[in-house]
């Protein structure tokens, strides 16, 4: 059975707990925090086969925790294989903390807490499997938590790729049922590939260039949301603010799996002005005054990409929230 919702047609001050709420009805009892002021989004999609479950995620920056009390509450076993995809992931357990970029994997245990931080829009795939199944394949399974796992390795590689396809097939419905022998067999294979790349995989550490991208990353984001006023906003100006150039700028985006920074400034003044419309503390403003307050200056063009990225204008958004 599969399992898909969206924060999209919730209230913007509600979709971090309903969330929240929904990621604890259907795998764990967990704790999040948003990292930015943008408007909070997620999409998350799970399918099953047998009691391995695919999980894909996709959110706005946030910190996702599960403490002692949780833990001790929880009536959840299982292991997870976080696979990042898109922008970047923090893990932390047992005193141990990995760094994800796209391409990268570590596994979580479920029964220990855990930190999990992404502080960029990030999308990653998780795998959810019974702490007993994966034992039964790699007895020292619970030494290898939060170690990352490269995705530069040929073994994680064929994971990620093995997992994405099996979890794509998954979401269409009918394409593989759920028991039977080949349902079986492709639950045995993808327990044995996640036990070979962690038996093969190493703990890799951490690049100083690898520092460098992400650190630079947090910056540009941070100091492109707080300019978002500013209609004489560029990236050229962002890249010269942080001492970089414009390339520069552009690659570490590209790196870390990310649209163009160009195209990020944009997504979140549309975001900002998306909130404002639906937020009773905008309420006297006008649609032009919300589209002048977070830096465009032609409310035509503003309308026009309004509407191409929500499929209807600032105006009919509004009505349709009062």
């Amino acid at each position: 059975m599969n399992t898909d919702f969206s924060t999209d047609s919730v209230a913007a001050d509600r979709r971090l707990a309903y969330w929240r709420d929904m990621v604890c009805t259907t795998f764990a009892d967990i704790e999040c925090r948003a990292l930015s002021n943008a408007p909070f989004h997620a999409r998350l999609a799970d399918s099953g086969l047998d009691d391995v479950h695919f999980c894909e995620s996709s959110a706005s920056p946030v910190q996702i925790s599960k403490n002692d009390a949780l833990v001790r509450r929880s009536t959840h076993s299982n292991f997870m294989l976080c696979i990042q995809q898109e922008g970047l992931c923090v893990v932390d357990q047992c005193g141990r903390e990995a760094r994800l970029f796209p391409g990268d994997a570590a596994l979580l245990d479920s029964i220990r807490p855990y930190h999990v931080t992404f502080p960029t829009p990030s999308r990653q795939l998780i795998v959810h499997m019974p702490r007993e199944a994966l034992l039964n394949v790699l007895s020292d399974a619970e030494r290898r938590n939060a170690q990352r796992l490269s995705g530069a390795r040929g073994t994680v590689r064929l994971v990620a790729q093995f997992m994405q396809g099996l979890s794509a097939q998954l979401h269409r419905d009918g394409a593989i049922g759920s028991g039977g022998a080949v349902a079986g067999a492709l639950k045995t294979g993808a327990l044995e590939l996640i036990a070979s790349a962690l038996s093969d995989a190493d703990p890799a550490g951490e690049q100083p260039a690898q520092i460098a991208r992400y650190r630079l990353l947090y910056r540009a984001r941070r100091y492109i949301e707080s300019q978002l006023a500013n209609p004489e906003l560029t990236i050229d100006l962002v890249a010269s603010q942080l001492s970089v150039s414009t390339r520069r700028l552009q690659q570490v985006f590209k790196d870390c799996g990310l649209e163009p920074p160009s195209r990020y400034l944009w997504q979140q003044r549309l975001e900002h002005c998306k909130a404002a419309c639906e937020s009773p503390e905008f309420a006297q403003h006008s649609i032009g005054d919300i589209a002048l307050m977070h830096g465009f200056n032609d409310f035509s063009h503003f309308s026009r990409s309004f509407k191409a990225a929500y499929g209807c204008t600032p105006r009919e958004y509004r009505n349709a929230r009062n």
